[in-house]
Protein backbone atom coordinates (compact mmCIF):
# COMPACT_ATOMS: atom_id res chain seq x y z
CA UNK A 1 0.00 0.00 0.00
CA UNK A 2 1.67 3.32 -0.82
CA UNK A 3 1.86 6.36 1.50
CA UNK A 4 -1.01 8.27 -0.49
CA UNK A 5 -3.27 5.63 -0.38
CA UNK A 6 -2.59 5.10 3.29
CA UNK A 7 -3.14 8.22 4.05
CA UNK A 8 -6.38 8.83 2.04
CA UNK A 9 -7.54 5.78 3.98
CA UNK A 10 -6.72 7.35 7.30
CA UNK A 11 -8.78 10.53 5.91
CA UNK A 12 -11.70 8.24 4.93
CA UNK A 13 -13.64 8.68 8.54
CA UNK A 14 -13.14 12.06 8.76
CA UNK A 15 -14.50 12.86 5.73
CA UNK A 16 -17.36 10.55 5.69
CA UNK A 17 -18.22 13.33 9.08
CA UNK A 18 -16.79 16.21 7.76
CA UNK A 19 -20.49 17.99 7.24
CA UNK A 20 -21.30 16.40 10.80
CA UNK A 21 -18.26 18.28 12.40
CA UNK A 22 -18.49 21.55 10.26
CA UNK A 23 -22.12 21.45 11.78
CA UNK A 24 -21.57 20.74 15.51
CA UNK A 25 -18.81 23.62 15.19
CA UNK A 26 -21.27 26.04 13.96
CA UNK A 27 -23.37 25.19 16.74
CA UNK A 28 -20.82 25.32 18.93
CA UNK A 29 -19.22 28.70 17.72
CA UNK A 30 -23.38 30.43 18.06
CA UNK A 31 -23.62 29.32 21.02
CA UNK A 32 -20.72 30.25 22.71
CA UNK A 33 -21.47 34.14 20.73
CA UNK A 34 -24.68 33.82 22.68
CA UNK A 35 -22.99 33.28 25.98
CA UNK A 36 -20.86 36.08 25.38
CA UNK A 37 -23.52 38.88 24.59
CA UNK A 38 -25.60 37.56 27.20
CA UNK A 39 -24.26 39.67 29.89
CA UNK A 40 -24.48 43.02 28.21
CA UNK A 41 -28.37 42.13 28.17
CA UNK A 42 -28.37 40.66 31.82
CA UNK A 43 -26.80 44.15 32.95
CA UNK A 44 -30.12 45.74 32.45
CA UNK A 45 -30.67 43.50 35.30
CA UNK A 46 -28.90 45.93 37.38
CA UNK A 47 -30.74 49.03 36.15
CA UNK A 48 -33.99 47.35 36.68
CA UNK A 49 -33.26 47.83 40.73
CA UNK A 50 -36.79 46.14 42.53
CA UNK A 51 -39.09 45.94 39.08
CA UNK A 52 -37.55 42.43 38.69
CA UNK A 53 -38.16 41.75 42.46
CA UNK A 54 -42.09 41.97 41.70
CA UNK A 55 -41.88 39.75 38.13
CA UNK A 56 -45.33 38.32 37.48
CA UNK A 57 -44.14 34.98 36.28
CA UNK A 58 -47.51 34.16 34.58
CA UNK A 59 -47.38 37.34 32.66
CA UNK A 60 -43.77 35.85 31.85
CA UNK A 61 -44.98 32.82 30.54
CA UNK A 62 -47.43 34.29 28.48
CA UNK A 63 -44.87 36.35 26.87
CA UNK A 64 -42.58 32.79 26.30
CA UNK A 65 -45.98 31.34 24.67
CA UNK A 66 -46.72 34.16 21.99
CA UNK A 67 -43.50 34.37 21.03
CA UNK A 68 -42.90 30.46 20.35
CA UNK A 69 -46.55 31.00 18.69
CA UNK A 70 -45.42 33.85 16.99
CA UNK A 71 -42.03 31.82 15.23
CA UNK A 72 -44.42 28.88 14.74
CA UNK A 73 -47.32 30.51 12.96
CA UNK A 74 -44.52 31.81 10.37
CA UNK A 75 -44.12 28.61 9.88
CA UNK A 76 -47.21 28.07 8.69
CA UNK A 77 -46.79 30.98 6.93
CA UNK A 78 -44.02 29.12 5.19
CA UNK A 79 -45.36 25.19 4.68
CA UNK A 80 -48.68 27.23 3.44
CA UNK A 81 -46.68 28.30 0.50
CA UNK A 82 -45.34 25.28 -0.31
CA UNK A 83 -48.60 23.43 -0.43
CA UNK A 84 -49.54 26.48 -2.66
CA UNK A 85 -46.66 24.88 -5.40
CA UNK A 86 -48.03 21.40 -4.48
CA UNK A 87 -44.94 20.30 -2.50
CA UNK A 88 -47.16 19.36 0.99
CA UNK A 89 -44.83 19.02 3.82
CA UNK A 90 -45.47 17.90 7.10
CA UNK A 91 -46.04 20.50 10.21
CA UNK A 92 -43.69 19.80 12.86
CA UNK A 93 -41.00 19.01 9.76
CA UNK A 94 -41.84 22.69 8.97
CA UNK A 95 -41.73 23.78 12.25
CA UNK A 96 -38.15 22.09 12.88
CA UNK A 97 -36.44 23.86 9.40
CA UNK A 98 -38.23 27.54 10.94
CA UNK A 99 -37.10 27.30 14.43
CA UNK A 100 -33.40 26.57 13.60
CA UNK A 101 -34.11 29.15 10.85
CA UNK A 102 -34.37 31.79 13.48
CA UNK A 103 -31.95 30.68 15.31
CA UNK A 104 -28.94 31.16 12.71
CA UNK A 105 -30.36 34.22 11.32
CA UNK A 106 -30.31 35.75 15.07
CA UNK A 107 -26.60 34.57 15.90
CA UNK A 108 -24.81 33.52 13.05
CA UNK A 109 -22.34 36.87 12.73
CA UNK A 110 -22.20 39.03 9.00
CA UNK A 111 -23.36 35.71 6.74
CA UNK A 112 -26.77 34.68 9.43
CA UNK A 113 -29.37 36.47 6.89
CA UNK A 114 -27.76 34.20 3.67
CA UNK A 115 -27.01 31.19 5.83
CA UNK A 116 -30.16 30.60 7.34
CA UNK A 117 -31.88 30.57 3.68
CA UNK A 118 -29.56 28.17 2.51
CA UNK A 119 -29.95 25.50 5.70
CA UNK A 120 -34.28 25.90 4.50
CA UNK A 121 -33.48 25.15 1.20
CA UNK A 122 -31.35 22.35 2.06
CA UNK A 123 -33.79 20.79 4.01
CA UNK A 124 -36.52 21.39 2.05
CA UNK A 125 -34.77 19.78 -0.79
CA UNK A 126 -33.63 16.46 1.53
CA UNK A 127 -37.96 16.88 1.74
CA UNK A 128 -37.99 16.24 -1.92
CA UNK A 129 -38.43 19.85 -3.04
CA UNK A 130 -37.03 21.09 -6.09
CA UNK A 131 -34.48 23.31 -5.51
CA UNK A 132 -36.56 26.00 -7.30
CA UNK A 133 -39.89 26.12 -5.05
CA UNK A 134 -37.00 25.73 -2.21
CA UNK A 135 -35.44 28.73 -3.30
CA UNK A 136 -39.03 30.29 -4.03
CA UNK A 137 -40.80 29.23 -1.07
CA UNK A 138 -37.83 30.35 1.17
CA UNK A 139 -37.30 33.92 -0.07
CA UNK A 140 -41.39 34.22 -0.53
CA UNK A 141 -42.52 34.79 3.24
CA UNK A 142 -39.64 36.44 4.42
CA UNK A 143 -40.80 39.70 1.88
CA UNK A 144 -44.04 38.64 2.52
CA UNK A 145 -44.09 39.59 5.97
CA UNK A 146 -41.75 43.01 5.64
CA UNK A 147 -44.00 43.77 3.02
CA UNK A 148 -46.89 43.32 5.69
CA UNK A 149 -45.21 44.92 8.51
CA UNK A 150 -44.71 48.03 7.07
CA UNK A 151 -48.12 48.21 6.08
CA UNK A 152 -49.59 47.33 9.61
CA UNK A 153 -46.85 50.25 10.53
CA UNK A 154 -48.70 52.98 8.10
CA UNK A 155 -52.10 51.97 10.23
CA UNK A 156 -50.45 52.16 13.42
CA UNK A 157 -48.63 55.71 12.49
CA UNK A 158 -51.87 56.71 11.51
CA UNK A 159 -54.11 55.33 14.72
CA UNK A 160 -51.65 56.78 17.11
CA UNK A 161 -51.41 60.05 15.32
CA UNK A 162 -47.65 59.93 13.94
CA UNK A 163 -49.20 60.74 10.61
CA UNK A 164 -52.18 62.60 9.21
CA UNK A 165 -54.77 59.70 9.26
CA UNK A 166 -54.83 60.32 5.08
CA UNK A 167 -50.95 60.46 4.91
CA UNK A 168 -51.09 57.37 7.08
CA UNK A 169 -53.99 55.83 4.25
CA UNK A 170 -52.09 56.97 1.13
CA UNK A 171 -48.86 55.30 2.26
CA UNK A 172 -50.45 52.70 2.94
CA UNK A 173 -52.40 51.88 -0.17
CA UNK A 174 -48.84 52.86 -2.11
CA UNK A 175 -47.41 49.67 -0.41
CA UNK A 176 -49.82 47.45 -1.52
CA UNK A 177 -50.56 48.88 -4.97
CA UNK A 178 -46.67 48.58 -5.62
CA UNK A 179 -45.90 45.12 -3.69
CA UNK A 180 -49.23 43.86 -5.70
CA UNK A 181 -48.17 45.41 -8.91
CA UNK A 182 -44.00 43.95 -8.54
CA UNK A 183 -45.51 40.45 -7.90
CA UNK A 184 -47.38 40.65 -11.53
CA UNK A 185 -44.24 42.15 -13.17
CA UNK A 186 -41.75 39.71 -11.41
CA UNK A 187 -44.04 36.58 -12.05
CA UNK A 188 -44.44 37.65 -15.53
CA UNK A 189 -42.78 34.56 -17.82
CA UNK A 190 -40.74 36.55 -20.02
CA UNK A 191 -39.33 38.36 -17.34
CA UNK A 192 -38.60 35.54 -15.32
CA UNK A 193 -37.31 34.33 -18.62
CA UNK A 194 -34.54 36.97 -18.70
CA UNK A 195 -33.51 37.35 -15.57
CA UNK A 196 -33.22 33.95 -14.70
CA UNK A 197 -31.11 33.45 -18.27
CA UNK A 198 -28.62 36.53 -16.78
CA UNK A 199 -28.32 34.06 -13.75
CA UNK A 200 -27.97 31.08 -15.90
CA UNK A 201 -24.77 32.80 -17.80
CA UNK A 202 -23.27 33.63 -14.16
CA UNK A 203 -23.92 30.32 -12.50
CA UNK A 204 -22.65 28.17 -15.55
CA UNK A 205 -18.84 30.33 -14.34
CA UNK A 206 -18.92 29.24 -10.87
CA UNK A 207 -16.45 26.53 -10.46
CA UNK A 208 -17.70 25.03 -6.87
CA UNK A 209 -21.62 24.04 -8.39
CA UNK A 210 -22.51 21.16 -10.51
CA UNK A 211 -19.70 20.06 -13.28
CA UNK A 212 -22.96 18.26 -14.85
CA UNK A 213 -25.27 21.03 -13.97
CA UNK A 214 -22.86 23.61 -15.75
CA UNK A 215 -22.78 22.07 -18.79
CA UNK A 216 -26.44 21.74 -19.28
CA UNK A 217 -26.53 25.64 -18.39
CA UNK A 218 -23.80 26.01 -21.30
CA UNK A 219 -25.15 23.71 -23.62
CA UNK A 220 -28.64 25.43 -23.64
CA UNK A 221 -29.47 28.23 -20.98
CA UNK A 222 -32.77 28.96 -22.54
CA UNK A 223 -34.15 25.89 -22.27
CA UNK A 224 -33.03 26.03 -18.67
CA UNK A 225 -34.84 29.47 -17.59
CA UNK A 226 -37.98 28.05 -19.32
CA UNK A 227 -38.20 24.91 -17.19
CA UNK A 228 -37.54 26.88 -13.86
CA UNK A 229 -39.67 29.77 -15.24
CA UNK A 230 -42.73 26.90 -15.25
CA UNK A 231 -41.92 25.42 -12.39
CA UNK A 232 -41.90 28.90 -10.68
CA UNK A 233 -45.43 29.99 -12.12
CA UNK A 234 -46.88 26.84 -10.12
CA UNK A 235 -46.71 29.68 -7.28
CA UNK A 236 -49.42 31.63 -7.79
CA UNK A 237 -51.71 31.84 -4.56
CA UNK A 238 -55.57 32.11 -5.41
CA UNK A 239 -57.29 35.52 -4.20
CA UNK A 240 -58.55 33.49 -1.06
CA UNK A 241 -54.46 31.69 -0.36
CA UNK A 242 -53.71 35.50 -0.75
CA UNK A 243 -56.09 36.15 2.00
CA UNK A 244 -54.81 33.18 4.49
CA UNK A 245 -51.21 33.75 4.10
CA UNK A 246 -51.45 37.57 4.76
CA UNK A 247 -53.54 37.25 6.89
CA UNK A 248 -50.50 34.39 8.68
CA UNK A 249 -48.09 37.31 8.36
CA UNK A 250 -50.35 39.69 10.03
CA UNK A 251 -50.88 36.82 12.47
CA UNK A 252 -47.28 36.46 13.35
CA UNK A 253 -46.30 39.93 13.90
CA UNK A 254 -49.58 40.57 16.11
CA UNK A 255 -48.45 37.89 17.85
CA UNK A 256 -45.04 39.23 18.27
CA UNK A 257 -46.41 42.44 20.02
CA UNK A 258 -48.55 41.20 21.91
CA UNK A 259 -45.02 39.37 23.80
CA UNK A 260 -43.88 42.70 24.46
CA UNK A 261 -47.57 43.84 25.71
CA UNK A 262 -46.87 40.09 28.00
CA UNK A 263 -43.17 41.46 28.77
CA UNK A 264 -44.32 44.98 30.02
CA UNK A 265 -47.31 43.22 32.22
CA UNK A 266 -45.11 41.05 34.13
CA UNK A 267 -42.80 44.23 34.77
CA UNK A 268 -45.79 45.95 35.51
CA UNK A 269 -45.43 48.91 33.16
CA UNK A 270 -48.33 51.02 32.69
CA UNK A 271 -47.50 52.31 29.29
CA UNK A 272 -49.82 53.15 26.19
CA UNK A 273 -50.17 50.68 23.29
CA UNK A 274 -49.15 53.17 20.91
CA UNK A 275 -45.76 53.74 22.60
CA UNK A 276 -45.03 49.58 22.84
CA UNK A 277 -46.26 50.07 19.26
CA UNK A 278 -43.20 52.42 18.82
CA UNK A 279 -41.05 49.97 20.64
CA UNK A 280 -41.77 47.43 18.56
CA UNK A 281 -41.47 48.67 15.52
CA UNK A 282 -37.83 49.91 16.57
CA UNK A 283 -36.44 46.17 17.67
CA UNK A 284 -38.02 45.15 13.80
CA UNK A 285 -35.67 47.67 12.46
CA UNK A 286 -32.59 47.04 14.32
CA UNK A 287 -32.91 43.12 13.42
CA UNK A 288 -33.93 44.33 10.07
CA UNK A 289 -30.80 45.91 9.36
CA UNK A 290 -28.21 43.08 10.17
CA UNK A 291 -25.88 45.03 11.78
CA UNK A 292 -25.35 42.80 14.50
CA UNK A 293 -27.73 39.32 14.56
CA UNK A 294 -30.95 39.64 15.97
CA UNK A 295 -30.57 43.52 16.06
CA UNK A 296 -27.61 42.62 19.82
CA UNK A 297 -27.87 46.34 21.09
CA UNK A 298 -29.92 48.08 19.08
CA UNK A 299 -33.07 46.88 19.54
CA UNK A 300 -32.12 46.59 22.81
CA UNK A 301 -31.27 50.91 22.85
CA UNK A 302 -33.86 51.55 20.32
CA UNK A 303 -36.87 49.97 22.99
CA UNK A 304 -35.62 51.51 26.00
CA UNK A 305 -35.48 54.83 24.72
CA UNK A 306 -39.02 54.40 23.39
CA UNK A 307 -39.96 53.33 26.60
CA UNK A 308 -38.17 56.13 28.53
CA UNK A 309 -39.58 58.61 25.82
CA UNK A 310 -43.44 57.72 26.77
CA UNK A 311 -42.70 57.96 30.50
CA UNK A 312 -41.77 54.75 31.60
CA UNK A 313 -39.18 55.20 34.88
CA UNK A 314 -35.50 53.42 33.78
CA UNK A 315 -36.30 50.44 36.32
CA UNK A 316 -39.63 49.11 34.90
CA UNK A 317 -38.12 50.43 31.29
CA UNK A 318 -34.64 48.10 31.73
CA UNK A 319 -37.00 45.25 33.21
CA UNK A 320 -39.26 45.31 30.65
CA UNK A 321 -36.49 44.99 28.05
CA UNK A 322 -34.38 42.38 29.68
CA UNK A 323 -37.89 39.83 30.03
CA UNK A 324 -39.11 40.61 26.16
CA UNK A 325 -35.46 40.21 24.74
CA UNK A 326 -34.18 37.37 26.53
CA UNK A 327 -37.30 35.18 26.30
CA UNK A 328 -37.92 36.62 21.53
CA UNK A 329 -34.29 36.26 21.05
CA UNK A 330 -32.08 34.47 23.55
CA UNK A 331 -35.07 31.78 24.40
CA UNK A 332 -36.07 31.41 20.74
CA UNK A 333 -32.56 30.80 19.76
CA UNK A 334 -31.44 28.26 22.20
CA UNK A 335 -34.12 26.55 20.95
CA UNK A 336 -33.62 26.72 17.36
CA UNK A 337 -29.88 25.07 18.01
CA UNK A 338 -31.32 22.41 20.22
CA UNK A 339 -33.50 21.66 17.34
CA UNK A 340 -30.35 22.70 14.62
CA UNK A 341 -28.67 20.11 16.52
CA UNK A 342 -31.06 17.19 16.63
CA UNK A 343 -31.37 17.47 12.49
CA UNK A 344 -27.77 17.45 12.11
CA UNK A 345 -28.08 13.39 12.07
CA UNK A 346 -32.07 12.81 11.42
CA UNK A 347 -33.95 12.91 8.07
CA UNK A 348 -32.75 11.87 4.95
CA UNK A 349 -30.19 12.21 3.10
CA UNK A 350 -29.19 15.17 0.52
CA UNK A 351 -28.35 13.68 -2.59
CA UNK A 352 -27.81 15.83 -5.51
CA UNK A 353 -30.21 15.79 -8.54
CA UNK A 354 -28.58 16.94 -11.44
CA UNK A 355 -30.22 19.56 -13.71
CA UNK A 356 -32.77 17.43 -15.86
CA UNK A 357 -31.97 19.68 -18.70
CA UNK A 358 -34.01 19.48 -22.22
CA UNK A 359 -36.00 17.01 -20.64
CA UNK A 360 -40.25 18.79 -21.15
CA UNK A 361 -41.70 19.65 -18.04
CA UNK A 362 -45.25 19.76 -17.62
CA UNK A 363 -46.71 23.68 -17.52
Amino acid sequence: MTAGTGLRSALGPVRAHAKSIAHWALVLAALGWLAWQAPDLLRSADEAGTALADLSWTWTGICALLALVALATYGELHRRLLVVAGAPIGIGTMQAITFAENAISNTVPVVGGAGSMAYSITRLRRRGVDATLASWSVVLPGALSTIVLIGLAMVVAGAAGWLPVWLAVVLGLVVAGGSALLWVVVTRPVVLRRALTGLLHVGRRLPWLCHHCRGAWALDPGAVADRITARIGILRPTPLQWVVLIGLATLSWGLDYLALTAAAMAVGVPVAWSGLALGFLAVQASIALQILPGGAGLAEAGLLGTLLAAGVGAGPAAATVLVYRLITWLGLSVVGWVVYAVQIHAGPPHRHRHTAELAPHPA
